[in-house]
């Protein structure tokens, strides 16, 4: 799995996976453009896009309808270090009983975003002056 962003202006970008296109940018009270998301509010959206995929492929699999399905996340921000933490994830699906709704909540914890959330990784940056296709041997 892979995505490139290529920088526009200011604090804008674009990310390109596959045919797909995202603007990704910040608020224009912190001097940007606001022509996008910021980088933690589309890691937000993933976690809930994920979960929302699994909620909505439970529902198909028992034959109830996916209407008024909404999921909606919450994480708080640190200043020190400063990062995201405390995601809460609420998911609203009507017409469940309250028996599938507890089988439902039990299921969720193993999507591929909130694994790479709440498990131990990895990260690796490296910075290089030139592109890869532009170095010659």
């Amino acid at each position: 799995m892979q995505i490139t962003l290529q920088h526009l202006d200011g604090a804008r970008f674009v990310a390109e996976a596959r045919q797909h296109r995202l603007t990704i940018d910040q608020p224009a009270e912190d001097g940007a453009t606001d022509q996008g998301m910021t980088p933690a509010e589309i890691l937000l959206a993933s976690l809930g896009g994920c979960v929302g995929q699994y909620v909505a492929q439970y529902l198909r699999l028992r034959s109830v309808p996916a209407k008024g399905l909404q999921v909606r996340v919450e994480a708080e921000r640190n200043s020190r270090p400063l990062r995201l933490k405390n995601f809460r994830v609420e998911i609203v699906a009507p017409g469940l009983t309250e028996r599938q709704l507890r089988a439902l909540e039990k299921s969720l914890s193993s999507g591929l975003v909130q694994s790479a959330i709440c498990q131990a990784n990895s990260l690796l940056v490296s910075v290089t002056g030139s592109h890869a296709e532009e170095v010659t041997p």
